[in-house]
């Protein structure tokens, strides 16, 4: 799992600390071919904001735990996809995840916002890759309270550069519906009276942008180290919600190291 202070993470980031994601039709590391259960189990730190929209930083320990069975079942972190479609470029099948929420107590900023319950999304997602690129798209609807629906894109490349180092880039987008948008960005009435923010009634809408880099480096067959970096800009009336142009920025950045041991079964 990973830390709830870590929920401004974009998937791209997350990718990055997990399994390595190369081509969809990717095959296990040579040490490991002959296994059908392959986990991963590391730890990572870094910096994240404080919520999404703060200005405000902190340090985030952030456990890396991987699963992959057979090829078939891929869990990385707080998401579980199941590979019902595959081809030598193409992947896709459902999906189910976790989405941590957020606590007033996480930041003085958010005094009187009350907290965002997590969600508990099931969807379905999709991803090509041909060489060292990839692309893919998710759509995730909570299926526990009213967290709404969020549809991811992303896209990377994975560079080579020796056997044992390679770098990655990527980039990121997040549609969120109404439901989305309202918990984390919204502001009701009888919030405004209890907080420092205007009512602000938050659409559905484009949520956020942004780009990311990262760097991983195989200290032995099973033992590597993983980093990534990245900026996100929140968009539309994620970005005009008075939580984030009052009480912090539009802007975020983060950035985590981890060192990760994988083996199996």
């Amino acid at each position: 799992m990973i830390s709830r202070n870590a929920r401004a993470l974009p998937a791209a980031a997350l990718l990055i600390l997990g399994l390595p994601h190369g081509s969809a039709g990717a095959e296990p590391d040579a040490g490991l071919a002959g296994s059908s259960l392959i986990l991963g189990l590391g730890v990572g730190a870094g910096f994240a904001p404080t919520y999404e929209g703060s200005k405000r930083y902190e340090f985030v320990p952030v456990p890396a735990v991987s699963l992959a069975w057979n090829d078939t079942l891929m869990i990385d972190n707080t998401t579980a996809r199941l590979v019902v479609i595959r081809t030598p470029w193409l992947q896709a099948g459902p999906l189910a995840a976790w989405r941590p929420g957020r606590q007033q107590d996480d930041d003085h900023r958010l005094k009187g916002l009350g907290d965002v319950d997590d969600a508990f999304d099931l969807g379905a997602y999709a991803r090509i890759g041909f060489g060292g690129w990839s692309a893919s798209v998710s759509a995730r609807q909570d299926v526990i309270d009213s967290g709404g629906v969020l549809v991811g894109f992303d896209t990377g490349y994975e560079l080579p550069l020796s056997e044992s180092f390679s770098l990655s880039i990527g980039a990121d987008a997040t549609w969120a519906s109404d439901d989305a948008m309202s918990a984390n960005f919204g502001v009701t009435r009888r919030q405004a009276r209890r907080s420092r923010y205007d009512e602000f009634d938050a659409e559905a809408g484009f949520k956020n942008a942004g780009l990311s880099l990262g760097a991983s480096y195989a200290l032995s067959e099973r033992w590597s180290v993983r980093a990534v970096t990245g900026y996100e800009r929140l968009l539309g009336d994620a970005a005009r919600s008075p939580i984030v142009k009052q009480g912090g920025t539009a802007d975020q950045a983060y950035g985590f190291v981890s060192v990760t041991y994988r083996f199996g079964l």
